[in-house]
């Protein structure tokens, strides 16, 4: 299609030209009449928002590459790329002119032209890789852009070779100049508001390009209509320039050449940032695998390792080399076990995870305390599984260490009453489990004449006595009883049971006077003696409550036999 004609007479009389710079009349000349080809300048304005649609896109992308060099590649093609859609666009238009003479171009002007669009097109770049950008950074941007259109735009008219005079409407020439500003901080302001809006992000370099495209365009037909030819008219109608088709078709091809090649390129560099991307991402996650507290095994589904990492090597005593091949049940013998339970608990993600506390075995035969965490990995229809496992060792020293102090007396390294709850309430859940009719003796002990032993020689001699009596009191016990020291000079010792618990009861609480009540050496030389009061209860608890009630009863039973004459022995009447 065309663009609108014009009147089919070129000449249209005379008229004095007084819209100049300078007031000027030319003496002879006619003002020539001229319209435009419309599918090249559908053309040029494809090729004008399509460059610049993809200079956004490798600016924007230049921010993403690490090296310096692969930032500045970018930059540079994309100023290539949008500075030769600018001049390529312009060539275009002016191939779309046509007067009503003989139009040439000049080939040294005409190339030379490209440099202002290579400038604007390079400080457009510049100004969208910046991360930090200001309103004054913005208008700036625009100008430098809008003004290196309209210098390659006019001069690349001045390469125009016709026999007609071209003279230029100044308040026409400045509104295509403003114009091309305009419309370039406008494209500027876009991408700007695309970026910080979320939904409009993934149109920002389409947005901001179709603007730019679009103030190219608009200053190239603004400028034009600032020319006006005047001569004598060659045609009665205005005629195509010179080799049109032979240079419309150069033109176009070599812009799509250049714009493809810079794709070409620029997909190349983005291919090697992904390389090296992938490259530091292995060598990083080799470091994390061998530097690992943890050791790590991968194998593959059906155990046989693959790899391991220096933590494992150490953990297990083997070198890595010598490990390869192997199945890792000799290592840990209830990998299968382990294996077949993470296949159960396969999820929707296609990863089975079993996480449990094993033995392993290390090269010397030892037995290490592990716990695993395996993970079956399915991808590309093949299966491995990666193996972590933490040597339990230390945590079960610090969690017996902690057991320890807090079940144990400190003086005597008897259980305290935090221990002895914790074993009564153990043997009441195991009779339960197994349906076994066990009972528990409780024989509350209470030492006679231990206050006067601190009183009169001080605390340390009752220390003494009390780790003295700790040492006899299991002699006289059975090796499954428990001797516990509950607080000051009380002691409880619990008995389990079957059957007759008084006899038994009676037989050990004898015996246990009998021990006390021997004289004591103390560090000093001198010798003392004291003796115990003994409180018995005894049931066939199940719940915390019934075990606390019977402790209750063998303390109450110890009081009535403090009562009473020393060394007596009380029975819980309930």
């Amino acid at each position: 299609m065309a663009l609108p004609q014009t009147k089919s007479l070129c000449v249209i009389g005379y008229k004095p030209l007084t819209n100049f710079l300078f007031d000027f009349v030319h003496p002879v000349g006619s003002i020539l009449l001229y319209r435009y080809e419309g599918w090249i300048v559908v053309l040029s304005s494809l090729i004008a928002a399509v460059a610049s649609i993809l200079a956004m896109h490798l600016a924007d992308q230049a921010k993403q590459f690490q090296l310096k060099n692969d930032q500045q590649f970018a930059l540079l093609s994309g100023a290539i790329a949008l500075g030769a859609a600018v001049w390529s666009m312009h060539f275009l238009g002016m191939l779309a002119f046509e007067l009503c003479v003989t139009v040439k171009y000049a080939p040294v002007p005409t190339l030379l032209s490209i440099l202002p669009a290579f400038v604007a097109a390079w400080a457009a770049m510049r100004w969208i890789s910046q991360t930090e950008r200001g309103v004054k950074h913005l208008w700036l941007g625009g100008a430098i852009i809008g003004l290196g259109i309209g210098v390659m735009h006019y001069s690349g008219m001045l390469a125009m070779r016709t026999a007609a005079d071209m003279t230029f409407k100044p308040w026409w020439v400045a509104m295509s100049v403003v114009v091309a500003v305009l419309l370039a901080v406008l494209a500027l302001w876009f991408r700007q508001q695309c970026e910080r809006l979320q939904r409009l992000r993934a149109w920002r370099h389409v947005v901001s390009g179709a603007v730019m495209g679009a103030a190219i365009t608009i200053m190239h037909y603004v400028g034009m209509a600032a020319a006006t030819f005047v001569g004598l008219a060659e045609f009665a109608q205005p005629v195509p320039t010179v080799d049109r088709w032979y240079l419309s078709t150069l033109v176009t091809l070599g812009a799509i050449t250049l714009i493809g090649a810079v794709i070409a390129q620029n997909m190349i560099v983005r291919q090697r940032q992904l390389a090296r991307d992938l490259q530091f991402k292995e060598h990083q996650m080799r470091v994390i695998f061998q530097n690992a507290i943890d050791a790590i095994v991968i194998t593959d589904a059906k155990g046989f390792i693959q790899t391991v990492n220096r933590a494992f090597e150490g953990m297990f005593g083997y070198q890595a080399q010598h490990l390869t091949g192997k199945h890792i049940s000799k290592m840990i013998p209830d990998w299968k076990q382990l294996n077949a339970y993470a296949k159960k608990r396969r999820q929707r993600d296609t990863t089975e995870k079993m996480v449990a506390e094993r033995q392993g075995f290390h090269a010397d035969g030892h037995e290490i305390p592990l716990r695993i965490a395996l993970t079956r990995v399915v991808e590309n229809e093949s299966t491995f599984c990666i193996s972590f496992l933490m040597d339990m060792t230390a945590f079960h020293t610090q969690q017996n260490a902690l057991e320890k102090l807090l079940t144990e007396d400190p003086l005597t390294g008897l259980f305290n009453r935090r221990g002895l709850m914790s074993l009564m309430r153990g043997i009441a859940s195991g009779a339960q489990s197994h349906n076994v009719n066990r009972g528990m003796i409780l024989l509350f002990l209470d030492l006679d004449g231990f206050k006067s032993v601190n009183d009169t020689l001080g605390h340390a001699a009752g220390d003494e006595v009390l780790i003295t009596l700790s040492q006899r009191i299991p002699g006289v016990l059975r090796e499954e009883d428990m001797v516990c020291r509950f607080g000051g000079d009380e002691f409880v010792i619990l008995l389990t049971f079957t059957e007759h618990p008084r006899l038994l009861a009676s037989k050990i609480a004898d015996k246990l006077i009998e021990s006390i009540q021997q004289p004591i050496r103390l560090q000093s030389g001198q010798e003392i003696t004291v003796g115990c009061s003994i409180g018995v209860a005894f049931a066939w608890p199940k719940k915390k409550e019934e075990i606390e009630e019977l402790l209750e009863k063998a303390d109450a039973a110890m009081y009535l036999a403090k009562k009473s004459n020393a060394g007596k022995v009380v029975f819980s009447s309930i």
